[in-house]
């Protein structure tokens, strides 16, 4: 008795240390991943939203995974959300298993361990781990039903509700409740009752898509559940799915071979020794090949842009190994608005003038993307971006705030409070939406925004066409010549895309934006231009250091001594000019 105590009290040590680790791991590791599916999504309370999340198979899964996931406005509550789901999935599945003859938590933890692999992922959203849940939870309702009639009754009348609730996620209820009657209960009509099963689980999804839902054919079994997975995750998804069959099944067989079942449930040190090694590879798995860090890194860039937290964008980029287009593009972004773009640029990867903006595809480029033109004041350009990006992927308040941004500096307050009412009903937005509403019925309180104050004293007045893959730099600058972020920037492209011969023209016009002295990387730039031409260009009211100068010259002697061998001169080179523009420009390969 003393022996039994003893171990359950170890069990419940042990598993309360992986419930902790799973925490941490989401909490520590995967913060930024957390963010962005808050950012992806817009839990919005009224009628309308909820009937809308019903229109389709699965929407309670869908309704309450969208209800969970506003809370991952803080990474912590977001960990924390998880960790419970976690928990309540364990349960089940130790109840579930041990109503099976496998009393053992390493196989009921599996699924927590499945769980963690697919989280790692931002395709695999809470309403898909909240639908394996309500799975769960059914067929442990269902196999605690002792009376077969209450049994049967809690199928035909539970199931097709579970069905218009769950979807997809509740085809494998019908697999389970099937194995259970067959292989677990000894009534006489079982087999006839779990072909009506069947029948049950193949006529309610089809009437149920030509009489209540519109969704296509192909999709009758399996909306919502997550379809565009790929390696370990898909394999995570599928094991997690079929997982708890294969242990009803491998419960009826083990409880006929009592040897086996002798040596794998009962409390023994081996049986310890072995769980704890399980349990460390699967730890090992999740580590090494669901983990992504520089997808949580990249998604940390976007977190800190959104709350303006330039210091700590670059010095999360800063760390960020190798070339990424989106690091690069709000590293750039962040550079301008810490006042170092024109100094620390080319600190960071560059990859020519494409870095200061991502490419119009219809992607996650959408989502991204708009954010240099909201900074630039280009003002429709962002609510063009915003506006896509809704389309794209549905409502979230990203692009709901910045459509209410544009519309309201563009003076169109009825479409602005269109959107406005809909930050208005949700629980983290709310306050922002009701303040940028009483700039719709006193527009003179705009002034006293910096933000909107800016981009009213920026807005363009012209038309012209937006370029594609372009920035409108000097149209921008046509409207408004005062728009420094504009002019900074096209002197960022001019450098980035080599071209001194435009940079030696548009640096002229540096006496107009507030510059003090004149920033390294243009300094390093004009010294380069003037020896490779021969002149002595220096724009009015400014001067170029003599440090910069004497470091011109040794780079350039170092240069000549290389010259015969690039591949040298780009290594030796490398370890003490990497970070100035002269390196940039003549070794554009590293």
């Amino acid at each position: 008795m003393m022996r039994q105590v003893k171990s359950r009290n170890v069990i419940y040590i042990l598993t309360g240390i992986l419930f902790v680790i799973y925490f941490l791991y989401f909490a520590l590791l995967n913060p930024h991943h957390i963010h962005y599916l808050e950012q992806n999504q817009l839990f919005i309370w009224s009628l309308d939203f909820l009937k809308e999340k019903f229109a389709l198979p699965g929407g309670l899964a869908d309704y309450s995974g969208s209800f969970f996931t506003q809370f991952f406005y803080s990474s912590w509550l977001g960990a924390f959300i998880y960790t419970l789901n976690a928990i309540a999935v364990f349960v089940l599945s130790f109840y579930i298993c041990k109503r099976h003859n496998l009393n053992n938590i390493i196989v009921s933890f599996v699924p927590v361990w499945l769980l963690a692999i697919l989280q790692s992922s931002e395709l695999f959203t809470f309403n898909q781990a909240a639908g394996f849940l309500l799975q769960l939870s059914f067929f442990a309702l269902f196999i605690t039903v002792k009376k077969t009639a209450n049994r049967y009754i809690l199928f035909f009348a539970g199931w097709p509700v579970m069905y218009i609730l769950t979807g997809g996620f509740s085809i494998p209820v019908i697999l389970l409740c099937l194995l259970h009657e067959l292989l677990f209960r000894k009534e006489k009509k079982r087999f006839i009752v779990t072909l009506l099963f069947i029948l049950t689980g193949v006529l309610v999804p089809y009437l149920s898509a030509r009489l209540i839902f519109y969704i296509q054919p192909d999709k009758i079994f399996i909306y919502p559940v997550v379809s565009e997975l790929h390696s370990i995750f898909l394999y995570a998804l599928i094991v997690l799915i079929g997982w708890t069959p294969l242990m009803v099944l491998a419960g009826y067989f083990i409880d006929k071979a009592k040897s086996l079942k002798d040596r794998l449930l009962p409390w023994s040190i081996i049986n310890i020794a072995t769980g704890i090694t399980i349990i460390i590879v699967m730890a090992v798995v999740v580590y090494k090949r669901a983990y992504n860090k520089m997808a949580d890194m990249m998604l940390g860039v976007d977190h800190y842009a959104q709350r303006a937290e330039w210091d700590k964008l670059l010095k999360l980029s800063g760390r960020y190994p190798g070339y990424n287009t989106l690091v690069i593009y709000y590293t750039n972004l962040a550079l301008y608005k810490s006042g170092k773009l024109m100094d620390r640029m080319f600190h960071y990867p560059q990859i020519g003038s494409q870095g200061l903006r991502l490419k119009w595809q219809r992607n996650l480029n959408l989502f991204f993307g708009g954010e240099v033109f909201s900074q630039l004041a280009y003002n429709n350009e962002s609510i063009h971006w915003a506006f896509e990006a809704l389309v794209a992927k549905g409502m979230n308040p990203r692009s709901l705030k910045k459509l209410a941004i544009g519309c309201t500096v563009n003076g169109n307050y009825d479409i602005a409070l269109k959107y406005l009412s809909l930050l208005d009903r949700t629980l983290f937005y709310r306050q922002w939406a009701q303040q940028h509403m009483r700039y719709l019925s006193d527009p003179e309180l705009m002034r006293n925004d910096p933000e909107l104050s800016e981009y009213l004293d920026l807005l363009v007045s012209t038309n012209f066409f937006s370029e594609v893959n372009g920035l409108n730099l000097q149209d921008l600058l046509k409207n408004h010549p005062e728009n420094k972020m504009a002019y900074e920037y096209l002197l960022a492209s001019l450098l980035l895309d080599r071209n001194l011969d435009g940079f030696a023209s548009a640096v002229q016009n540096m006496k107009y934006y507030g510059y003090k002295s004149m920033p390294l990387h243009i300094e390093e730039a004009l010294i380069f231009y003037n020896f490779y031409e021969n002149k002595n260009l220096v724009p009015e009211g400014y001067s170029l250091r003599q440090i910069t100068i004497n470091r011109f010259n040794d780079y350039a002697t170092a240069y000549t001594a290389y010259r015969s061998d690039r591949k040298t001169a780009a290594s030796e080179l490398g370890k003490k000019y990497r970070k100035t523009y002269w390196y940039y420009l003549q070794f554009p390969d590293n």
